[in-house]
């Protein structure tokens, strides 16, 4: 949909005009729109429908504003602020009824499924808008009614600036946010929805140049390809994203997990000493038996039990070795675990082999 990013001062042509007098000018105003994105091609698609409802709910809502103000400003015309206080009311009041009209509409266009959602709808109004939008309702009506001139073009000015201001935020924040989307498009990998190899050089590279204890963990599921065999590659990529799941819940916010392979992963822990690394994939180890995969196979649900091995080469960097060269180790230690048999951890201090 298009936004309109401009100030509204339906409310002070309400006041200046009438009724009648807004809905004229709102028939102006919207269909000058309506045609102007009709020839530039930058019409949505229900434009038209738009139009006829930018036209009449600002009239109808604008109106209920109208006979507000003419019944409460009279009666307390003599306090201090009283207009000001007025207007930013009314304000108020036609914001809710506007955002009650359109859950309305919206619960009937199933565009709305919940409470919820049309709670966090009412709440979601800015009240700086609120008070944007009285604060220039009431001066354009004051500049107006006592002729001006000068102050009312201001007031038309700023409408313009803060209206192109919006639209260069926007296109800076969607350009951020589709930023942000390819950025995780590169760095996660599709099936788990974790970080993947690519983000995983880019780590390694920023780690060496910090000095900490570091353990490099590869792990893979034993004896994957049976379970393709057994079932199918549908299954076969549950049990990956079980196996996924179990890692990512079982590291800290500070460490890290990658999908570096098929069935194979890599853990990076951070400032942890080597026996509670070791702690950490006997106990890793444990959940894995303790919690086989749920899937369904043949429309039927199936409980898979699986092990997995681990190598663990554990450091500490001191910005003269390269992370690679522990990422090669810790293959190496799963290669030895992998010929051993099933579910087995083989893990290597690397500080003791540099002292040597």
């Amino acid at each position: 949909m298009n936004i309109d990013y401009s100030i509204s001062y339906s409310f002070s042509f309400a006041l200046l005009a009438g009724p009648l007098g807004l809905f004229l000018f709102e028939i102006a105003n919207r269909f000058y729109v309506y045609f102007h994105r009709k020839i530039t091609g930058t019409a949505d698609e229900d434009e038209l429908l738009h139009t006829f409802y930018n036209i009449g709910a600002p009239t109808l809502f604008c109106t209920i504003g109208f006979y507000g103000f003419h019944t409460i400003y009279p009666a307390v015309q003599g306090l201090p602020f009283s207009f000001w206080l007025v207007v930013f009311l009314l304000i108020i009041l036609m914001d809710v009824i506007s955002s009650c009209f359109l859950i309305l509409i919206m619960l009937v266009t199933k565009n709305i499924h919940s409470k919820q959602e049309a709670f966090e709808f009412i709440t979601g109004r800015s009240m700086i808008d609120l008070l944007k939008t009285a604060l220039t309702n009431g001066l354009l009506f004051t500049f107006i009614s006592e002729g001006q001139w000068e102050a009312v073009i201001a007031i038309f000015l700023l409408s313009y600036i803060v209206g192109r201001a919006g639209i260069f935020h926007t296109k800076l924040l969607l350009q951020k946010q589709e930023s942000e989307r390819f950025k995780k498009m590169a760095y996660t990998d599709f099936l788990t929805n974790i970080y993947n190899r690519t983000y995983l050089n880019k780590v390694m590279q920023e780690l060496d140049e910090k000095e900490e204890d570091i353990a490099l963990i590869i792990g893979d599921i034993d004896a994957f390809k049976s379970i393709n065999d057994t079932f199918n590659h549908v299954v076969g990529d549950n049990v990956i994203r079980h196996f996924a799941q179990i890692l990512q819940n079982s590291i800290d916010s500070c460490d890290y997990v990658f999908r570096t392979g098929g069935e194979e992963f890599t853990i990076i822990l951070r400032n942890k000493n080597y026996e509670d690394c070791q702690s950490f994939l006997n106990e890793l180890r444990d959940t894995i038996l303790a919690a086989p995969a749920q899937t369904e196979f043949r429309s039927e649900a199936v409980s898979i039990p699986y092990t997995a091995s681990f190598g663990m080469y554990y450091i500490h960097n001191d910005r003269l070795t390269e992370l690679k060269n522990a990422y090669l180790q810790a293959d190496e230690l799963l290669l030895k675990a992998k010929n051993s048999g099933k579910n087995r951890i083989i893990s290597m201090d690397g500080r003791l082999n540099n002292k040597k």
